[in-house]
């Protein structure tokens, strides 16, 4: 049976699901625009991402996040596109990068949303995520996809 999505005060994502890699490095990034400095690929992915309704609530960290992995921000598209087939119309994703407040570490979060879960929604994703893992794991930086279980913003 469909588990009905709750609203929640926190904003902190429950991180269920797996990390790509078993080790990460926090970049350190010097505070810029956006958009200065930025290669063009990865304005034009953050451009395709929004395009896609892909939520981006910091577009400059997520933006410098990519610049320091270049080899992960071209599997964005490609991830987002298949998340989107697999899943109906009602859900959304999140790009974010999660800072860990108690030790030094950083990742990229791609989190879904919908009304309502299925049991099983965690083995859906895992399922849509599964021809990318191999790749993952060869890129510098992380991407954790997984849902707080909260309603669509």
């Amino acid at each position: 049976m469909p588990a009905k999505a709750k609203l929640s005060g926190s904003d902190l994502p429950i991180n269920i699901g797996k990390k790509t890699r078993g080790k990460t490095s926090r970049a350190n990034f010097a505070p810029n625009d956006a958009a200065q400095g930025m290669l063009p690929e990865i304005t034009d992915i953050i451009a395709n991402l929004k395009v896609m309704h892909v939520m981006i609530p910091e577009t400059t960290e997520v933006s410098e996040y990519l610049q320091a992995h270049s080899d992960l921000s071209h599997l964005i598209l490609p991830i987002c596109s298949k998340l989107m087939k697999t899943f109906p119309a009602d859900a959304t994703l999140s790009l974010e990068v999660y800072r860990d407040p108690e030790i030094h570490d950083e990742y990229l979060t791609l989190c879904f949303r919908k009304n309502e879960y299925e049991e099983k929604i965690l083995d859906s994703i895992d399922e849509a995520m599964a021809e990318f893992e191999p790749i993952l794991g060869s890129v510098s930086g992380w991407l954790l996809v997984t849902t707080d279980f909260l309603l669509p913003k």
